[in-house]
C-alpha cells in the first residue's frame, strides 16, 4: 500500500485492529460488520467504551495528537474497513487551517483526559 492511499482490510470475528499503546499509524471507517473498542484496567478486567458501526469512524485520535493508542479495537464478527494511513490523514489535515488544527488537538487531549478520568472512577 502506498503511504498516502486508502485501503480496504477484512479482519475475522475477534481479531485485533490495534492494541492499547501501539502508535497511531492508521484511522479506520467501519464499512461492514462491528468493531468494539476496549480499554484494560491494569487489574485484568477492561471496559467497553464503544461499538463502532459501519459508516463509523476510529482511531483518529492518535493521528491527530500523535499519542499511542489508548484503548484496543476488536473486530466484532466479520468486519470490513476502510484503512486511512495517517500519512493520508495528514495531507488532508496539513491543508487545513492553524486554528483549526489547534481546536482539534486541544479537544483530544481534554478528550482523552476526561476518558482517563472516567475509567478510573469506573474501574
Amino acid at each position: 500500500m502506498a503511504d498516502d492511499k486508502l485501503e480496504i482490510k477484512d479482519y475475522n470475528p475477534g481479531e485485533t485492529v490495534f492494541a492499547e499503546g501501539d502508535p497511531g499509524t492508521s484511522a479506520y471507517i467501519v464499512e461492514s460488520g462491528m468493531v468494539e473498542i476496549t480499554k484494560g484496567s491494569g487489574h485484568g478486567s477492561s471496559l467497553m467504551l464503544a461499538s463502532i458501526k459501519a459508516g463509523e469512524m476510529f482511531g483518529e485520535m492518535a493521528l491527530i495528537d500523535s499519542s499511542p493508542r489508548m484503548a484496543t479495537a476488536m473486530a466484532i464478527g466479520k468486519t470490513r474497513l476502510v484503512v486511512i494511513p495517517k500519512a493520508a490523514f495528514s495531507k488532508l489535515l496539513g491543508k487545513t487551517d492553524v486554528v483549526i488544527r489547534t481546536v482539534l488537538t486541544t479537544l483530544m487531549e481534554r478528550l482523552r483526559q476526561q476518558t482517563d478520568r472516567n475509567i478510573k472512577n469506573t474501574l
